[in-house]
């Protein structure tokens, strides 16, 4: 059975000259929703709401009757009054589950706990919520990773283009209704709000990785016997800032990882040994494909405060340094904020105190950089190493 669909999202406004936007189908994704149409609350909004739920599974919305057969009109008016006190808080939240009987997509849960996760990656685990989008092209079962307080998760985006409605799936297989906050085509991430304040996960830059570094996969195991349980994999890095050359996220760097996990969905996470996430899952295959937690924190971060990322602009065309790590200019485009700083063949090797180790690597940190952000790039040039200090442009 086709699970029904919830009330689709609200048409945002037409798209901006922006580029994060696909198509005019996707225009239900973009802005903010209403205070009053939506199912979460900025913590500067709460002061306002007489009611916060909190824990780590919501509960139902339920209508209580209540027949008072009393001809005072005063007595009926107490009664009304002290149903409305004694009724549990889920009376009050407006979350409304929808009903999902849908058999080709597996019903997992929320906050996934249990299973074969090693007690390194228990933090992470909880972070985890299953999401299910309905969308032109069908069922998409996706995960989102909990980047900040309030409900606000990150997964990836291309699979949420056409989307009719997202919904949350909770630990007994109910849906309840999610929001998407903002996407951003470019890095191909979105920002999704959940009706449950969901732990935010540890994260770590994937800076001190190098190929070979041992690392971990979370991913949702098959369901045995109606339960779901979390699986876990121990991998191996085996590449870092590998460019993704088509379609979304175009440019921007990915890491990958061997063996690829069982039953993997976008947005899973892969951890390093400390049990920190360092990316979430962009595609699998023979090798999983993961964008960086550097690259997700930066673009979530400007979906829930402005709702689209205005990126900081350097005006370089390259590629990865042959034999070395570094971005190595090609060429400086017209007005771009490096003309006369930089050269062609200059190699840009860190960024501030952060290496630099390919053009996708540079690409996606400056990405999350607001424009008029001066860097400091060390730059090797012939045989000298020297630092140029850059003010970033608003992107074109």
């Amino acid at each position: 059975m086709t699970p029904t669909p919830e009330e689709p999202l609200e048409e945002g406004p037409d798209r901006d000259n922006s580029g994060h936007f696909p198509s005019d189908a996707d225009a239900a994704l973009r802005g903010w929703i209403d205070p009053d149409d939506r199912l979460w609350r900025h913590p500067s909004e709460l002061a306002a709401r007489a009611t916060r739920v909190t824990g780590a599974r919501p509960m139902l919305t339920r209508h209580p009757r209540a027949t008072v057969l009393i001809g005072a009109a005063a007595t009926l008016a107490a009664v009304a009054w002290a149903i409305v006190l004694l009724s549990p808080p889920s009376d009050h939240t407006g979350f409304a589950p929808a009903s999902d009987s849908a058999s080709e997509v597996p019903v997992t849960t929320l906050a996934l706990r249990g299973g074969t996760v090693p007690t390194s990656a228990q933090a992470a685990s909880h972070s985890m919520v299953q999401l299910r989008a309905v969308t032109d092209h069908g069922v998409v079962s996706l995960v989102g990773v909990a980047v900040a307080e309030g409900g606000l998760v990150a997964t990836t985006a291309n699979g949420l283009s056409g989307l009719r409605s997202i919904s949350m799936i909770d630990g007994e297989g109910r849906r309840f209704k999610a929001a998407v906050v903002g996407v951003d085509a470019a890095s191909d991430i979105a920002l999704v709000s959940v009706p449950v304040d969901v732990p935010v996960a540890p994260f770590a830059d994937d800076a001190a990785l190098s190929t070979g570094s041992a690392d971990m996969s979370l991913s949702v195991a098959p369901p045995t016997a109606a339960t779901t349980t979390l699986h876990s994999d121990a991998g191996t890095v085996t590449g870092i800032d590998t460019e993704i050359v088509g379609g979304w996220a175009r440019g921007m760097p990915v890491i990958t990882s061997s063996p690829t996990a069982i039953n993997q969905e976008p947005g899973d996470p892969l951890l390093d040994q400390e049990g920190a996430v360092i990316g979430i899952l962009y595609s699998s295959g023979s090798s999983a494909s993961y964008l960086p937690t550097q690259l997700v924190l930066g673009v979530t971060d400007d979906l829930r405060s402005t709702g689209r990322v205005i990126h900081g602009w350097l005006g370089v065309e390259g590629s990865t340094a042959s034999g070395s790590s570094g971005a190595r200019v090609a060429a400086l485009m017209a007005g771009s904020p490096a003309n006369g700083l930089l050269h062609p063949g200059d190699v840009v090797v860190a960024l501030g105190s952060v290496p630099i180790r390919s053009m996708a690597d540079l690409r996606a940190r400056l990405y999350v950089m607001a424009p008029k952000t001066t860097v400091g790039l060390s730059v090797v040039a012939g045989t000298s190493t020297h630092v140029v200090d850059v003010t970033l442009g608003a992107s074109p």
